[in-house]
């Protein structure tokens, strides 16, 4: 079994049978229980196993899995659960009491093979450059490598300039990228016509539809979704649950070349004020971290040299509930890259403050592609240029 998992058996077959509805109302926490929720089981999102039913391509150029935490503060991520925000709501904070209990997976990583910046005390930190810090804002500057000064709302009209996707398309043509999310609204910063793109973004929209619904697994999944509540998020808002489905079974289908992968529920959770809600969702996005890195292990060559990077548009203020340019606190966030590609582990100190405008070229020189902006040369010390350590 791979060491990022460590399922209680039982648990894991239980997901595995359970329909798809099943994984969406979430059922009322017991806070102060002595034993935590263990870690997901690698196949407890259907289609993580189907990664081992077609023989990879041994293609000598890398991949990239961009994972976004909508709304995850950095302050769960490297303390968990935060004493004094679960206190004040009447938690135990003991329920999820360090990251390895909220997140086993990722501190997994970071003890093992991957790099984390924004550490409390490691080096100058990660933020979105705002000053919105809402989400639309700053998934145009993840996808750009800019910020848009003229978006400062997440109903921004107009479409993005030239961004990362627009770059990979141009060099590998439409098939090598795919974006899934829970919350519809990425995929408009994800480029200014997406209509050729592999897209599934929140319960209904659907682009090269028949791309997707090729492998018929997808099909079902989409239809899932498509029939279920957005609890807890409104609208055509889709349910992490069936988002981490179905980024998972892309990735096993498909294997694009750059796979964005939006999950939702925790920001979603923070707007109602529900700090329980809230860790469960990052305990369930980390267990979703954990089958992603199971599905690439399994990948052969393809999946050793896939860049994996997680980290989040935007954190929290300091009341946890509220974030924008009123709470300047909520543009703090994070970052972990892992995979045979990343130099090192651990808790990594940067020379100079980043920004998430440089996640784009980072993406750009993993995949090999030229373009503007400076990539982390912390996560990749080879794609340091002399200008910079």
């Amino acid at each position: 079994m791979h060491p990022l998992h460590r399922p209680l058996r039982r648990f894991a077959v239980l997901l595995v049978l359970a329909i798809p509805v099943s994984f969406i109302g979430r059922a009322e926490a017991t806070w102060g229980a002595s034993t935590p929720v263990p870690p997901r089981d690698a196949h407890s999102f259907e289609g993580t196993s189907a990664a081992c039913e077609r023989e990879p391509e041994e293609r000598s150029e890398g991949a990239v899995v961009l994972v976004v935490l909508d709304g995850v503060r950095w302050q769960e991520v490297f303390g968990g659960a935060d004493r004094a925000v679960a206190q004040a709501r009447g938690m135990n904070p003991l329920a999820w009491a360090g990251p390895r209990t909220l997140m086993p997976n990722v501190q997994h990583l970071v003890e093992t093979r991957a790099v984390a910046l924004g550490a409390p005390g490691h080096g100058a930190d990660i933020s979105a450059t705002g000053p919105q810090f809402i989400s639309l804002p700053g998934y145009l500057e993840i996808f750009a490598g800019r910020p848009d000064p003229g978006c400062d709302s997440n109903d921004c009209a107009r479409p993005p300039v030239h961004t990362v996707v627009d770059d990979v398309v141009a060099s590998s043509g439409a098939d090598d990228v795919a974006v899934v999310s829970s919350w519809p609204v990425i995929a408009r910063a994800a480029s200014a016509d997406v209509s050729g793109l592999v897209v599934s973004a929140g319960r209904k929209r659907v682009e090269r539809g028949e791309v997707l619904r090729a492998d018929e697994a997808t099909a079902t999944l989409l239809d899932g979704g498509a029939r279920t509540r957005p609890f807890p998020g409104e609208g055509d808002y889709r349910p992490d649950a069936l988002t981490a489905k179905v980024a998972l079974r892309v990735l096993a289908s498909r294997s694009p070349r750059f796979l964005f992968v939006g999950l939702g529920d925790a920001d979603e959770y923070g707007h109602r004020n529900d700090y329980a809600g809230y860790l469960e969702a990052v305990h369930a996005s980390d267990a979703f971290v954990g089958d992603l890195f199971a599905a690439l292990d399994q990948m052969g060559a393809r999946g050793r040299h896939t860049t994996v990077l997680v980290t989040s548009d935007h954190g929290r203020a300091y009341d946890f509930m509220s974030h924008g340019p009123r709470y300047p606190e909520s543009g703090r966030v994070w970052l972990v890259a892992a995979g045979d590609d990343v130099r090192g582990h651990g808790l990594v100190a940067a020379a100079t403050r980043h920004t998430l405008s440089d996640l784009a070229p980072t993406v750009r020189a993993l995949l090999g592609i030229g373009g503007e902006g400076q990539p982390i040369p912390e996560l990749v010390p080879s794609l340091a240029t002399p200008d910079r350590p």
